[in-house]
């Protein structure tokens, strides 16, 4: 159920009773851009710990705790070219309370005076909270180099775009040191002025309530968010490769694919099956001739992604072996493109996925996390319409999205001399 509240400023509330508690999700959505993201970041770690009704982490725990043990928190995604900041809170159901206090109410308090109300001076936001939190956030982009699986993914993805697409969703730490207490500030004005406004409540609820009490918060009208979520690298004329010799005893294999689905049609449930049958599920051909049958690697998978019309592979292998991995990678491409997989091998991993979706409808984040998606794809899909889309899913539309795949990039970490840059 959908509610415009004000210009740029939406409601979707998901009545069910499915669950003992409330959730209330507030999305803010902006251009993914260097210019900015890192700042979101850095807002996300702070802006959760503490407000000036709440200032420290203590006070702030204490309050959730009086709300029967609610929680709250920050989280960011990316999504193509648009990047969400989001607000989270769950409340236990209020029927199953014996208390007569209305707790969204408290909740909804809580949560104006956290966004609306930060822990600043009269110079910007807490100069010894910031700088506590700026350097915690320096100290995790320097372990990043430390998950070797995490730093190959991510060189990955600089080879592979090799612009602002390539910023994950917190940012990165060139552009860290720049941001001050009084600049972080202003630019979270901004944000809450210009961003736009997605709010998501699942739960048990009464729909009209929810608007009365949502409509309160004090987001004022903006523009609505114009900018196309859906991004596509150009085409590269050669395969990009690039090597990295570090002291580990598994190297890391990743490849980047061109991936141009139409997401606006049925064609994106044949990526989806096409994706698992390849290599996002334990039926799919890395798992099973690569890892398994070859023992060529530590792991194999693929992972797709519609809104920057991308597919990627992550191995883990042995370095001597490069060159087999590449060659056997191709083949379960081509295995595919022309159809060597049998009907059960095509209904299995259908299945498969289907168990997964609705696997997934048990999980309140799961399905706000959908519900977001949809909001900012302006793709709406119904349970139903996918489970049936995905089970109409033909071989030959497998054999026909698999096409498109267009090898782009290659990044090999190792500890050997058997890379070639």
């Amino acid at each position: 159920m959908d509610y415009q509240l004000r210009e740029g400023v939406a409601l979707h509330v998901i009545p069910t009773k499915q669950f003992k508690t409330t959730q209330v999700v507030i999305n803010l959505t902006a251009p993914h851009e260097r210019a900015t993201v890192t700042q979101r970041s850095l807002l996300a770690n702070l802006v959760e710990l503490g407000s000036m009704r709440y200032p420290d982490q203590n006070i702030v725990a204490r309050k959730l705790a009086e709300m029967y043990g609610a929680s709250f928190g920050t989280d960011l995604h990316k999504y193509g070219t648009v990047h969400s900041f989001r607000f989270i809170i769950s409340i236990p159901n209020e029927k199953f309370l014996t208390s007569t206090d209305d707790l969204m109410d408290t909740a909804l308090d809580f949560v104006k005076t956290m966004i609306f109300e930060p822990l600043v001076t009269d110079t910007g936001f807490d100069q010894a909270i910031f700088d506590r939190q700026k350097a915690n956030m320096a100290a995790d982009f320097a372990s990043i180099i430390d998950d070797k699986q995490s730093y190959a993914a991510q060189k990955l993805a600089d080879l592979y775009f090799g612009d602002d697409q390539a910023i994950p969703s917190y940012g990165q730490a060139a552009d860290l040191d720049e941001i001050t207490p009084a600049s972080l500030l202003a630019y979270y004005q901004e944000m809450l002025a210009q961003d736009q406004v997605d709010m998501f409540v699942l739960g048990d609820v009464e729909p009209d309530a929810v608007v009365t009490k949502l409509s309160a918060l004090p987001f004022e009208a903006r523009p609505k968010l114009t900018t196309n979520v859906n991004y596509q690298q150009a085409s590269k004329p050669t395969v990009l490769r690039e090597t990295d010799h570090f002291d580990v005893s598994q190297a890391k294999l990743n490849l980047a694919y061109q991936f141009p689905v139409d997401i606006k049609t049925d064609e994106r449930f044949a990526a989806t099956v096409f994706n698992a049958l390849f290599g996002a599920s334990p039926l799919s051909k890395l798992f099973v001739n690569v890892r398994e049958k070859a023992s060529l690697a530590y792991y194999a998978s693929s992972q797709l992604s519609t809104t920057t019309q991308s597919l990627t592979v992550q191995t883990g292998i042995e370095g001597q072996n490069l060159e087999l991995v590449l060659a056997i990678i191709d083949e379960q491409i081509k295995a595919i493109q022309t159809g060597d997989f049998t009907d059960e091998d095509l209904k299995n991993v259908i299945a498969n996925l289907v168990n997964s979706y609705e696997s997934s409808l048990d999980s309140p984040r799961m399905m706000i996390e959908r519900a977001a998606v949809q909001s900012i794809t302006g793709r709406q899909t119904s349970v139903n319409s996918w489970l049936d889309k995905i089970e109409a899913v033909t071989k030959a539309e497998v054999m026909a999205v698999a096409q498109h795949l267009n090898l782009q990039a290659i990044y090999f970490l190792t500890g050997d001399d058997n890379g070639k840059d």
